[in-house]
């Protein structure tokens, strides 16, 4: 290995990021696990709307969920934000609101795990912890022509075998963890990887075999489930009605449309058309949309009410006027519907 190499590229060649600037361990923290999921262009301008509003451990501990949920609001998996304002106050807790600089009682936090952890503790504190995600496995997967399935057991223990010798040769660990992620970023690629530009070139085993196209290597993925939802629009003058997502389903505990979920296309628009039938409503476009290993095909209807009362059929919810709508902690899929014309 020569880490070297690698620090020194990431030193000339790096993405400016806002908590590229920053080594302070709640900003990094945040950074990490919005971008989890998540491309970096997304992630800045949450990130900066979220530092903005709640800049510190403490004021995220002390938030109300639906402030948290609401910063959060289309970045999906709506999970992450729960359990950062989960850690939050435990940290706040049990730390007076700082970060433990011990792998093991860090890993204690709720929401943080052996990536972010070591994470924040590189890159805050400069300590030769490693890290592993997505990016660092494509890189070793094609550095040492690993054959097998990222995903088993063995593969994720041997890349953290290797990001721990990797780490620990550094002499800057705070750089070379984000250099190696940064590589898998924009260097070596998904599909074809940029081999002309790479620092680690020489000593690739994947280059020399000339196999770097074919690897990483991936258990087959799950085939996808179409389904298709009528998401219904209720409105009354300038208010519109929405519904608390339960616990358990997707988006739960935020903001959301009612809908009718059916296994084919023909079925939603006979159900679409027996409403419009009913009452006045007006069907609406559609939308897209992919969640885990379905496909969802949302049609929008909008149903105009006389009076201000809990459309049939729905569950708990209530009226908000459209000027706060979009205030509210809703699914990115909530978004596109209710701008639907």
């Amino acid at each position: 290995m020569n880490t070297r190499a690698l620090e020194a590229w990431f030193e000339n060649d790096h993405r400016v990021m806002p908590w590229r600037q920053t080594r302070d361990p709640y900003k990094i923290w945040i950074s990490e696990v919005m971008l989890q999921q998540t491309q970096v262009t997304t992630v800045i301008p949450y990130y900066e709307r979220f530092i903005a509003k709640l800049p510190t451990v403490e004021a995220l501990a002390s938030a109300p969920e639906d402030v948290v949920l609401s910063l959060w609001s289309g970045l999906g998996y709506y999970s992450r934000a729960r359990n950062l304002q989960k850690g939050a106050k435990y940290l706040v807790d049990n730390f007076g609101g700082t970060f433990p600089r011990d792998r093991e009682t860090l890993l204690e936090t709720p929401g943080i795990g052996p990536y972010t952890a070591g994470a924040i503790l590189s890159i805050a504190f400069g300590l030769k912890v490693p890290i592993v995600d997505g990016n660092v496995q494509r890189v070793f997967a094609r550095y040492y022509a690993w054959p097998d399935a990222i995903e088993t057991k063995p593969s994720q223990n041997f890349f953290w075998e290797k990001a721990k010798e990797w780490v620990e040769a550094s002499t800057d660990p705070r750089t070379l963890n984000q250099a190696i992620m940064e590589l898998g970023a924009t260097v070596c690629i998904k599909g074809k990887p940029k081999c002309g530009v790479c620092p680690l070139q020489k000593n690739c085993s994947a280059f020399t075999k000339d196999i770097q196209e074919s690897l990483p290597v991936r258990k087959p993925k799950r085939d996808k489930v179409d389904l298709y939802w009528l998401a219904i629009r209720y409105r009354h003058g300038d208010r519109l009605w929405l519904e608390r997502v339960p616990k358990g389903e997707w988006w739960e505990d935020l903001w959301d449309l009612p809908r009718d979920v059916f296994q084919e296309q023909t079925a939603l628009n006979e159900k679409a058309e027996a409403l419009r039938d009913s009452q006045d409503a007006r069907r609406l476009g559609q939308k897209k949309h992919a969640v885990t290993h379905h496909r969802l095909h949302v049609t929008g209807l909008e149903v105009t009410m006389r009076e201000p009362q809990s459309p049939q059929g729905t569950r708990e919810g209530r009226w908000f006027p459209i000027s706060e709508v979009f205030e509210l902690p809703l699914s990115s899929l909530a978004r596109k519907v209710l701008m639907l014309e």
